[in-house]
C-alpha cells in the first residue's frame, strides 16, 4: 500500500500539470549552478587582502543581486567569490598550481620564479600549471635606515644588521635579487629575519640598522618612524635599478616624491607589480566572465575606493610584460577587448 501511494503522487502531479494549468508554469526554473571561487591574498595587514576583497565584491554573482541584472557587471552567473588570507605570494603560487585554491594575488617576481622553477621553487621544479589573468597594483621597495645611521647609500649596508623579512617571504626573495644586482653578497650583511612590523620596532630600539619593506607608499610603519625622527628612506643606485629592470620584467624604476614621508626627500627605487593568477584548468568562460566584470566601466568606481592602491590597476596594462602565459580565457578576453 505504501508503494501504491508512492506511485500515485507523481502521477497526480503530472495530470494536474496537463489539465489544470499549462505545463510550463509548473516546471521550476533550473537552479543556478553555484561556482565557488577563492582568491588567496596575503596577511590581514597587507594590501593584497584589500584588493582581493574589492575584486570579490565586484565579480560575485549570487542569485537575486540587483546590480547583476546589467549584463557583464558581475562575473559568471552563480559565482561566489571569497578571499582567503595567507602568509604571502610564495605559498599562494603553490596553492594555485596544486588546485588547492582557484586563484591568488602573487608578487610579480615571485610568479616569474615559480613558473621558471627558480629561487624558492628550485627544489620542486617549475609550477607550470600557473597562468596569469591580470596585472594588478604596483608596490614599492623601501630601504629604511635609522635616522642617526651613517648609511647614506646602498653600498653602506655592508657589515650592517639588515632586516629582510622571513626566509619564506616574497620580500626576502626580492631583496636577495637586489643584492645580486648590486654585486653585494648576502654574507657581507648581518641579515635579520622578521616581519616588517617587527623590523620597524627593532630599528626603533636599535637592534637593527636598516630593513627592507615592500608596499604602497606611504607605508604605515615607515611613516610612523619617519614622523618621530627615528628613520630615513634611502634609494637604490641607478646602475642597480637599471640592472634589475633589464633582467626582471616585473621590477621597474619608481619614484617616491618629496615629502611622501613628511620631511623626506625624493627617493629613487624600484616597484614590483602584483599579478592575479589562476590554474590553467579553470574553464575559459569563467575567466572571460570574471575579467569582463573586473574591467566593466560600471565597476571602476568600486576599484577607485581602494585609493592609492587603485592608481596602477588599469585594463590598459593588465596583459603587458607578463613573466608567464596568460590563461586561454584571458587571451580571448583581451583580444576581443583590443588589448
Amino acid at each position: 500500500m505504501q508503494r501504491a501511494r508512492w506511485l500515485i503522487g507523481p502521477l497526480v502531479a503530472v495530470v494536474a500539470g496537463l489539465f489544470v494549468v499549462p505545463s510550463s508554469a509548473q516546471v521550476p526554473p533550473p537552479e543556478t549552478q553555484r561556482i565557488s571561487f577563492q582568491i588567496a591574498t596575503g596577511p590581514v595587514s597587507g594590501s593584497y587582502i584589500r584588493v582581493g576583497e574589492t575584486i570579490a565584491r565586484i565579480i560575485s554573482n549570487p542569485p537575486g543581486l540587483a546590480r547583476c541584472e546589467v549584463e557583464g557587471v558581475c562575473g559568471p552567473e552563480g559565482l561566489i567569490a571569497t578571499t582567503r588570507s595567507s602568509s604571502g605570494s610564495i605559498v599562494n603560487a603553490v596553492y594555485v598550481n596544486s588546485g588547492r585554491v582557484k586563484s591568488a594575488i602573487v608578487q610579480g617576481d615571485i610568479a616569474a620564479a615559480a613558473f621558471a622553477g627558480e629561487g624558492p621553487f628550485k627544489a620542486n621544479g617549475p609550477l607550470d600549471e600557473l597562468r596569469a589573468i591580470a596585472r594588478l597594483h604596483d608596490e614599492t621597495l623601501h630601504l629604511v635606515v635609522g635616522a642617526k645611521s651613517r648609511i647614506r647609500k646602498f653600498s653602506d649596508l655592508a657589515g650592517k644588521r639588515v632586516g629582510i623579512d622571513s626566509a619564506k617571504a616574497a620580500t626576502n626573495y626580492t631583496v636577495r635579487t637586489v643584492l645580486a644586482a648590486a654585486n653585494m653578497p648576502a654574507r657581507r650583511l648581518k641579515l635579520s629575519f622578521q616581519s616588517a612590523e617587527q623590523a620597524a620596532r627593532d630599528l626603533r630600539d636599535g637592534k637593527i640598522d636598516a630593513y627592507f619593506v615592500i608596499g604602497v607608499a606611504p607605508i604605515a610603519n615607515v611613516d610612523g618612524l619617519v614622523r618621530r625622527g627615528q628613520a630615513r628612506v634611502i634609494g637604490l643606485d641607478p646602475a642597480v635599478i637599471a640592472a634589475l629592470a633589464k633582467k626582471h620584467t616585473m621590477l621597474s624604476k619608481a619614484e617616491l616624491p618629496e615629502n611622501t614621508y613628511r620631511v623626506s626627500r625624493r627617493v629613487t627605487t624600484v616597484s614590483v607589480a602584483s599579478l592575479w593568477l589562476v590554474n590553467k584548468s579553470l574553464p575559459n568562460h569563467v575567466v572571460q566572465g570574471i575579467l569582463r566584470s573586473l574591467w566593466h566601466q560600471a565597476n571602476r568606481a568600486e576599484l577607485q575606493r581602494l585609493g592609492r592602491l587603485a592608481r596602477t590597476i588599469d585594463v590598459e596594462r593588465a596583459a603587458e610584460n607578463l613573466p608567464l602565459p596568460l590563461h586561454e580565457g584571458a587571451q580571448r578576453f583581451y583580444a576581443e577587448a583590443g588589448r
